[in-house]
């Protein structure tokens, strides 16, 4: 944000604790002085359409801010708010800039005193979900991208700059912006993977045995939480978990093939029916029902065009699988003949 909308924002109290502390040491420098008094001046001599908002908040309100929480300071700063709402000469303008100096001083030094974390407060989440049928870009506060998958979810908390760690469930790749003094990671079911600047996909659904971090550019480190087993990639790896003490896996991986989600491409690789269920639940937000028997052992392959209609690939799936299907809105029914 700009420094007129961040001034807004600092009086409104919508800045974090860090951007306060960022305006602050901003206001009380000499570009921070310059550019008030530009303002100041601009208001004085030609009413600034933009200074009018400053110009219309109640600075009577304002100081009595101040007086009800630092003493002595009633009487002077009730003359000063007059003058501000009154002076049309530039005279004025040094008594004015003192006056918002000092009440944005002492505000924000209250503005710290009332926005001080408490335990339990640093320990709040800011939760971000896609429904199935879904996805979607997210900017976290560092800079950092996370495109999210359908039917997935990531938490982090309110002071993620200085503590960057992500909850992950379901699927996401990530941009991260790097940052040597507060590394990034990435807890997923059972994993945690860490990285400082690099490029990363993570798919880590609950109905899913599997457990994937594949690497795009960049380097990270993949451990298990609370276990032994730990490992390097670098781009074109992937560590594959299946959360049993037997298996977990490093392989090479075809990076285009597992980023297709993020440009809307459906791709199965040898995935079981089961999988591809779940999968075909989630990309178009339906409900699938399977009658009858089929092989357990049965693997899909296959690529399908950006976007493609749910019809057409369940078409092309069910003469390669030899099912049935008919579709009632929401609701898909797959029924394999005896």
């Amino acid at each position: 944000m700009d420094r007129e909308q961040q001034l807004k924002a600092f009086y409104q109290g919508n800045l974090s604790k860090e951007e306060a502390e960022d305006f602050l040491q901003w206001y009380h420098s000499k570009e921070g002085e310059a550019y008030m008094s530009s303002k100041l001046k601009e208001q004085w001599d030609q009413q600034d359409p933009v200074m009018e908002e400053y110009s219309s908040w109640d600075r009577e309100v304002l100081f009595k801010k101040i007086s009800t929480k630092k003493e002595g300071s009633n009487q002077s700063s009730s003359d000063q708010s007059i003058k501000l709402k009154t002076g049309k000469h530039w005279g004025f303008s040094i008594a004015a800039s003192l006056a918002i100096l000092f009440t944005v001083s002492i505000l924000g030094y209250q503005y710290m005193l009332d926005h001080q974390t408490s335990p339990i407060e640093t320990q709040a989440m800011i939760t971000k979900s896609n429904p199935a049928g879904q996805k979607s870009k997210i900017i976290l506060p560092d800079g950092s991208k996370v495109y999210l998958n359908a039917e997935s979810t990531i938490r982090y908390r309110k002071e993620f700059k200085t503590n960057r760690q992500v909850e992950l469930e379901g699927e996401a790749f990530f941009e991260v912006f790097s940052d040597k003094e507060h590394p990034f990671s990435v807890r997923s079911k059972g994993l945690v993977t860490k990285a400082l600047g690099t490029a990363f996909n993570i798919q880590a659904y609950k109905d899913s045995p599997l457990t994937e971090v594949a690497l795009t550019h960049g380097k990270v480190s993949v451990e298990e939480i609370g276990g032994a087993k730990s490992g390097e990639l670098i781009p074109g790896e992937a560590i594959i978990s299946e959360g049993t003490d037997s298996d977990f896996r490093k392989e090479k991986i075809d990076v285009e093939k597992v980023l297709y989600w993020k440009e809307g491409i459906l791709h199965f690789d040898e995935d079981t029916f089961e999988e591809v269920v779940r999968t075909l639940e989630r990309w178009y937000n339906v409900k699938i029902t399977v009658e009858g028997r089929y092989d357990k052992g049965f693997l899909c392959s296959g690529t399908f065009d950006k976007n493609e209609y749910l019809d057409n690939v369940l078409n092309i799936l069910s003469h390669s699988s030899g099912f049935e299907y008919q579709i009632n809105k929401r609701q898909i029914n797959m029924k394999f003949n005896p």
